[in-house]
């Protein structure tokens, strides 16, 4: 059945109108307000491109009676399609084929179930990839400052990117740390990419030999066998008193500290101290700081042309903080050789530069490894690339190993589900098919024609239709209207007789087909005012036919599933949706609507019960809403209102109320009465005053008061519906 009706941009909707239809529908309008648009859909939504049919399980067949149906299928003066049906003489095939059929239902609705639960798993799978997605998006995003380039062609969509995740679980590169990889990428994806000279090899073998020296550790003092030797020996004070010498060879014979004369024996005595050993140590301790200071010098020279390189793939801060450490303890040490070449006597030992030569040496082979990793990448760049993505989906797929390996497992299952599933829903289609076919061959052997003829004819002559009748024509599995003397109508029935024959066949087709088979299909059935020119008479059997469908489709006999009964008839419209005394009530499968046309545009009103109750009833709900009142009719209602309770009813003149009023509400009233007078000098409410909405609702205003008045407002408040709060 129809589960959802979606009607737009169709004739008078011009706005999207959209209801949900339950087995059985009454739908009842004014002519032109746009229940033929309606059925026109249903019986075909593919020219009303707008529109949508939304059906509760697989689309069914669709039987609309209305004017396209009549122009599409019969004609008085042409042959008439036959309609196929089961005669009244096959019993057995119609017990087989009404059992069988119940199979066919049963089959469904197992088909059906077990569709439900393949889409619950379905949705369960779509769950699961749904999270995955999440996850591998954020992935994406997480990295993708440094993985754009290997994401092109997935960037764009998260469904995409994730299937790649998918299929890089079979990823054989080599698994890098976030450390390397990055390194990589911004040494292959770099936009600057050349090639650099790669740095000298940072060697301070010679380090050992130019840092140790026994001098350095040597108390250089002079001879200890000449007379003063002792003393100066015992003193400890040779560095004093080889200062005072250098200043005696200035002074002559005055002592530089004591400035008293100095014996010619004593100074020789002095001088005899220091001799050429002394002489020669002290030479070499200069000779060992001046090759240190020059092995230093050279180094520091060459470390600071490294750091001043113009290599940009090169980060010089840690190599120049080694330079800096190294130039203190170098500073340290020549302050340390200073002061043994000032007292030769002190021993001395220089702090080694082994440890930070090590580390620069450390740092430099750094350099150089990442200068040819670079011109290497230079040299290669393509293959480096490919190799790149590779490792760099290899991380990616690691990143995401638990909510892949989750994920594959979830859907593993849900697939095997969905297949058993799909394969249980096969084997019932099997199963159906074949009663399908034992229906339409059992149907093939005992359908035809006569027994509508028989039908309708029956129901024509019951109903005084005598002097024209329904006949085999000549071509087989056709008919031809016929007169008493079997000659054809010729174009000759009323529109009455046309309209009542024209029905009968529709309400025969749906007990059969005009194929030999197809009887039992389902179907979903619309009446589109089937009572047009009809008399009472008919009226009243077209309306019971009518019922006897919409039992069909509570009991769910002959395929019928879904019923929609349009009408512009309020008498046509009581009548189907008379039940009798034995049967009140609303059924659940029934829904009652209100086809409506405002301002040129038609809306679709849902009711929980039978709105539609007299012609009376309807004037009032013509006030409902006051922003939707036709200001083109207003006031005919209004006065169609007034003259029926008041004077109809209840023998009451409303006019006798203008006296009840004052001031302007006077004149108010008296104008409404003035111009009802003057609606009721008009045939068919023809007359169309427009008036702006506040005028309306002025003359609402006294409308309410004329019955407040004449001690009828109870009756206002219970016709528009109020309640007793507000009232």
């Amino acid at each position: 059945m129809i589960s959802k009706l979606k009607i737009d941009k169709a004739a008078t909707f011009v706005e999207p109108v959209e209801i949900n239809p339950t087995e059985i529908n009454y739908l009842y309008g004014s002519n032109g307000s746009g229940k033929t648009t309606l059925s026109k859909v249903i019986a075909d939504s593919i020219p009303f491109t707008s529109c949508v049919l939304s059906w509760k399980n697989s689309p069914i067949q669709t039987l609309v009676y209305n004017r396209d149906f009549v122009k599409a299928n019969f004609g008085q003066s042409s042959a008439i399609k036959g309609i196929f049906t089961l005669g009244s003489g096959a019993k057995d095939a119609r017990e087989f084929i009404d059992e069988t059929n119940l199979k066919i239902e049963g089959l469904k609705t197992n088909i059906e179930g077990l569709k439900n639960s393949w889409k619950a798993k379905n949705e369960d799978e779509e769950g699961f990839v749904n999270t995955a997605v999440d996850k591998c998006w954020s992935i994406k995003t997480k990295f993708e400052s440094t993985f754009r380039p290997a994401y092109t062609g997935f960037i764009g969509s998260a469904k995409s990117f994730f299937e790649k995740c998918v299929a890089e679980q079979t990823n054989t590169s080599t698994l890098l740390t976030w450390e390397a990889i990055k390194e990589k990428c911004d040494r292959v994806y770099s936009s600057s990419l050349q090639t650099h000279t790669i740095i000298s090899v940072f060697d301070f073998s010679e380090l050992p030999t130019k840092e140790a020296s026994e001098i350095l550790g040597t108390k250089i003092i002079g001879k200890e066998d000449v007379a003063i030797g002792e003393l100066i020996k015992k003193l400890n004070n040779s560095d004093w008193v080889k200062e005072g010498v250098d200043y005696l060879k200035i002074t002559d014979t005055t002592c530089p500290f004591c400035q008293q004369a100095v014996a010619s024996e004593l100074k020789f005595e002095i001088e005899n101290f220091f001799d050429e050993t002394y002489a020669n140590k002290c030479k070499e301790l200069s000779d060992f700081k001046i090759a240190y200071a020059s092995y230093v010098t050279i180094k520091i020279a060459e470390l600071e042309s490294i750091s001043e390189s113009q290599i940009d793939i090169l980060n010089f801060e840690e190599l120049n903080t080694q330079i800096q450490l190294l130039k203190e303890l170098y500073k340290n040490n020549l302050t340390k050789l200073e002061g043994k070449i000032k007292s030769p006597s002190i021993p001395i030992e220089l702090e080694t530069l082994d440890t930070i030569f090590s580390n620069i040496k450390t740092i430099v082979e750094a350099y150089r490894t990442i200068i040819t990793k670079n011109n290497d990448t230079f040299s290669n760049i393509g293959a480096e690339k490919t190799q790149l993505k590779g490792e760099i989906w290899k991380f990616i797929v690691n990143e995401l190993d638990v909510e892949l390996k989750a994920y594959i497992t979830a859907v593993d299952g849900t697939g095997k589900a969905k297949k058993s599933i799909s394969d249980s829903i096969k084997l019932k289609e099997v199963e159906k098919t074949a009663f399908e076919k034992q229906v339409k061959e059992k149907e093939t052997e005992i359908t035809g024609i006569t027994h509508t003829v028989t039908e309708i004819n029956k129901i024509l002559s019951l109903f005084g239709f005598t002097n024209f009748s329904l006949s085999e024509a000549s071509e087989k599995g056709f008919y031809k209207i016929v007169r008493e003397d079997l000659s054809e109508v010729k174009e000759t029935l009323s529109e009455g007789e046309y309209t009542f024959i024209t029905f009968l066949y529709f309400f025969q087709l749906l007990k059969g087909s005009i194929e030999d088979s197809g009887i039992s299909k389902d179907k979903v059935v619309v009446f589109d005012d089937p009572i047009s020119s009809l008399d009472s008479n008919v009226l009243f059997v077209v309306s019971n036919l009518i019922k006897e469908v919409i039992q069909d489709c509570r009991q769910g006999k002959n395929g019928i599933k879904q019923v929609f009964v349009l009408t512009h008839n309020i008498y046509f419209h009581k009548e189907v949706t008379f039940r009798g005394g034995r049967d009140k009530g609303k059924w659940r499968e029934e829904t009652f609507w209100i086809v409506r046309k405002l301002g040129n545009k038609s809306n679709i009103i849902k009711h929980e019960d039978n709105p539609i109750q007299t012609t009376y009833e309807l004037l009032w709900r013509e006030l409902d809403i006051l922003e939707d009142i036709n200001k083109a009719t207003i006031f005919n209602t209004l006065r169609r209102i007034l003259e029926y309770y008041f004077n109809i009813i209840g023998g009451l003149d409303y006019e006798k109320c203008i006296n009840e009023f004052d001031g302007e509400e006077k004149i108010i009233c008296k104008s409404l009465v003035s111009w009802i007078n003057d609606g009721s000098h008009f045939i068919n409410d023809d007359l169309v005053v427009y008036v702006e909405p506040e005028s309306i609702e002025r003359y609402m205003t006294v409308f309410k008061s004329i019955f407040e008045k004449m001690d009828h407002l109870s009756h206002y408040n219970m016709m528009m519906r109020f309640n007793k709060e507000t009232a």
